[in-house]
């Protein structure tokens, strides 16, 4: 089973929309998927159709009720092979509910241990670096780095790196690597291609063959609960995930 998370510490890079249908074109092409929303914003559900606000169980049970197993919290997507286990905004409370337990960092790694059956588990994770991250990080063993290609995106590089690294030497989680660094949004300017330059000097094996553009149709189908195949196959949007997709799964890990 393959573990893959979707991080960054800064807002709108785009880890929802890759997370979900990256995990939705996995599912599509017959893999069995667990996507596991681990943002309180809980948006990879609601990309789903779920209206995750008054859902029960969520995320925030399994990791703050012993009593609540992984299994309880699995629910079916309308994707056929795509599981999900929501979140909404009590997952907040998390980091102070848990603060005074000796294995604050590992609740998600050890509720997710007996669940099997299932070819990828896919993690959508907040944007900032905390408890939550501190949990997917030691729950997984791939990490996806989504890039908005803005003036501070080498920053937000930098600090997930720093992150990676402290997890292995705290934790002994040698495991845990950067797989791939995403460039997203990227609209044709001298700017953006500069980034995109940088990211290439600064990650030579790791940058994404694939450049995630803006593309208006990836919205629309997040705002329609649908994967971009649903409500537009044909589209660019749907073009470059499918590419992403194929890369991700061509990594030899």
């Amino acid at each position: 089973m393959r573990r893959i998370a979707f991080i960054n510490e800064k807002g709108g890079s785009c880890k929802t929309t890759l997370a979900v249908n990256v995990a939705a074109y996995m599912a599509d092409h017959g893999s069995r998927v667990l996507l596991v929303d681990l943002d309180p914003q809980g948006q990879a559900g609601k990309s789903l159709g779920f209206f995750v606000r008054d859902m029960s169980p969520t995320v925030h049970d399994v990791l703050v009720d012993p009593t609540v197993e992984a299994r309880a919290a699995i629910r079916p997507s309308h994707v056929e092979r795509l599981d999900v286990i929501v979140s909404n905004k009590r997952l907040a409370d998390f980091p102070v509910e848990v603060a005074s337990h000796p294995d604050r960092e590992r609740k998600l790694a050890g509720k997710l241990q007996a669940v099997t059956g299932y070819d990828f588990i896919i993690y959508d994770s907040p944007p900032s670096m905390g408890l939550i991250v501190t949990n997917v990080m030691l729950a997984t063993e791939e990490i996806v780095v989504p890039v908005n290609l803005t003036f501070f995106a080498l920053d937000g590089c930098a600090e997930i790196v720093e992150s990676v690294e402290d997890i292995r030497a705290r934790f002994g989680k040698q495991d845990l690597e950067i797989i791939l660094v995403v460039p997203t949004l990227y609209r044709s300017t001298k700017m953006a291609d500069e980034i995109v330059s940088k990211l290439k000097i600064h990650f030579p094996t790791k940058t994404a063959r694939t450049v995630i553009g803006y593309n208006v149709k990836i919205d629309e189908a997040q705002s329609h609960g649908k994967t971009i195949w649903e409500y537009s196959s044909w589209s660019r949007g749907a073009y470059m995930l499918e590419s992403l997709a194929k890369e991700i799964l061509a990594l030899e890990v």
